[in-house]
């Protein structure tokens, strides 16, 4: 089977910087309760997050109208310059698949179109825009990516997300809206992968796992004003035995153990989530920091954070072994990629 490589990642973010003490004043004003919610943003372990517009701005956003024609505006510029970042000075040429995902936002045709105007891209390059798979749409953009190079030997693809989720804050919403109001980040990451051998992240195998009866626990409800985030507490309890029955069947069809991972690349989703799958894996953070380190420096981007942890897991060039990357998504489904490093 040919060789598969995560070889380069490459992120961007809107010019605001909102510290995270800043936004829970703010959204304590909006809730009513400041106290409540200073000590929600507290626990979330979040210094600040990127956004699209200035936080006066955004607690001024009209219907969907208005928030739709602000991701037409911003998210594929941001795509656009995260894939740039991730494409060096690779050949455009060689580039046969662009997988993009996205969530927070609508158009058709879709922003993949405009990358491979501006990137200089193929006009033969296959197309596959996510759309549904929430955060773990990074993920399952990999893993698309990586199939079509298996079956394209020297061929080499794009996976690219961006995602405005600032553009979901509703003032005065309930608790799920207040969290992931504190939680989420706007901006786009995107994966350079390619065939063959070479350095970086090698793709071993992919999977996907459904949690049953959860689909009412994690989403968006479409409404006039706008996508309105729908995140249940249940996530904290139900995500650390799913991750850890999802790894486990993983590694076991790959000969390998819990032990044998070098690195837990998780999708920054919330720090109780986070701590939770440490324990219940019994993982030391030595082993999961590149996910603490975004968490802190950008939230929870959705799809495109996992970008910023596989970049910082490439740029800190680690000696060769197993390591899982893991999202989690609408569903619930827990989405994984087993890699190993081969610099």
């Amino acid at each position: 089977m040919e060789s598969v490589r995560i070889v380069s990642a490459g992120v961007a973010h809107p010019p605001y910087r909102v510290p995270q003490a800043e936004a829970a004043r703010q959204i304590g004003l909006f809730a009513g309760d400041p106290r409540r919610v200073a000590a929600i943003a507290r626990g979330t372990k979040i210094a600040s997050r990127a956004v699209t517009l200035a936080p006066d701005q955004l607690v001024k956003l009209g219907g969907i109208e208005e928030r739709n024609r602000i991701y037409q505006n911003t998210a594929p510029g941001l795509a656009l310059e995260a894939a740039a970042r991730a494409l060096g000075e690779s050949s455009r040429e060689q580039v046969g698949c662009l997988v993009t995902s996205s969530c927070t936002g609508y158009s058709v045709p879709g922003w993949n179109v405009q990358l491979v105007e501006q990137l200089g891209l193929r006009c033969d390059t296959a197309r596959l825009p996510i759309t549904e798979s929430g955060c773990a749409g990074g993920v399952v953009a990999l893993a698309h990516a990586a199939h079509y190079l298996r079956a394209h030997p020297g061929a080499s693809a794009l996976a690219v997300a961006a995602e405005l989720c600032s553009l979901s804050f509703h003032a005065g919403g309930g608790e799920g809206n207040i969290t992931s109001t504190l939680i989420f980040g706007d901006g786009a990451g995107a994966c350079l992968l390619q065939a063959g051998e070479g350095p970086g992240a090698r793709v071993l195998d992919s999977m996907t796992m459904l949690i049953p009866g959860t689909r009412d626990a994690l989403g968006f409800d479409l409404t006039g004003h706008g996508f309105y985030p729908v995140l249940k507490r249940e996530l904290v309890t139900l995500l650390p035995p799913a991750v850890e029955a999802a790894a486990a069947q993983l590694l076991t069809r790959n000969r390998l153990s819990p032990a044998d991972v070098r690195a837990w690349l998780l999708h920054p989703g919330g720090a109780r989530i986070l701590s939770g799958i440490e324990a219940r894996l019994g993982l030391k953070r030595e082993s999961t920091r590149w996910s603490w380190d975004s968490m802190r420096e950008h939230g929870n981007t959705s799809s495109a954070a996992i970008f910023d942890v596989i970049r910082r897991y490439l740029e800190w060039a680690p000696e060769p072994g197993p390591a899982v990357i893991a999202a989690f998504g609408p569903g619930v489904s827990v989405e994984l990629l087993l890699v190993d490093g081969a610099w």
